[in-house]
């Protein structure tokens, strides 16, 4: 009597094998791909390019008002008044509320939640301050830190994304 011999796989067992690959991969991909983290950095970014935008018309105005030299002036932009530091929107988080479109909260404390799109938490001084995504604290390293230093007059803003906690 002649034997047949098997070889490769049944069909039944290239159907298991390829069930637990696709469970596998469903359940690995999300570690892998982190598409919340890289939505929350390209939102960070797009407020700085919000902020530093409106810097730069807000410095013009100051320019042409004669305020870029002064550490505690003002400009009036759309009915709204705005704070100025050497030409620069003074880092309080009245300004930024009204010099950037969104819905933005004021943290009373670094480490409160808010509700809104954004949270501002003003430094004490004056002189910096952290923009928040929903969902995070001040000091969960996902911010951006907006600073402008009188002191330094050649480059008096500074600003700073982190996203490591992101």
């Amino acid at each position: 009597m002649h034997k047949d011999v098997q070889s490769g796989f049944t069909l039944i067992e290239l159907i298991i094998v390829i069930v637990i690959l696709g469970i596998l991969a469903v359940v690995a991909a999300p570690r892998f791909i982190d598409i919340k983290g890289d939505a929350i950095i390209a939102e960070l970014t797009a407020v700085q390019g919000a902020l530093k935008s409106a810097n730069s018309l807000i410095y013009a105005k100051a320019v042409i008002a004669g305020q870029v030299k002064v550490e505690s002036g003002a400009i009036t932009t759309n009915g709204a008044t705005i704070s100025t530091t050497l030409g620069n929107i003074t880092p309080l988080a009245a300004n930024v509320i009204l010099a950037l479109e969104g819905t933005y909260e004021v943290m009373a404390n670094a480490n409160d939640s808010i509700t809104a799109d954004w949270g501002v938490f003003d430094i004490p001084g004056g002189k910096s301050m952290y923009i928040v995504p929903k969902g995070y604290a001040t000091f969960d390293n996902c911010n951006l830190l907006y600073n402008v230093d009188a002191a330094n007059t050649t480059e008096p803003t500074f600003y700073r994304i982190t996203t490591s906690g992101c």
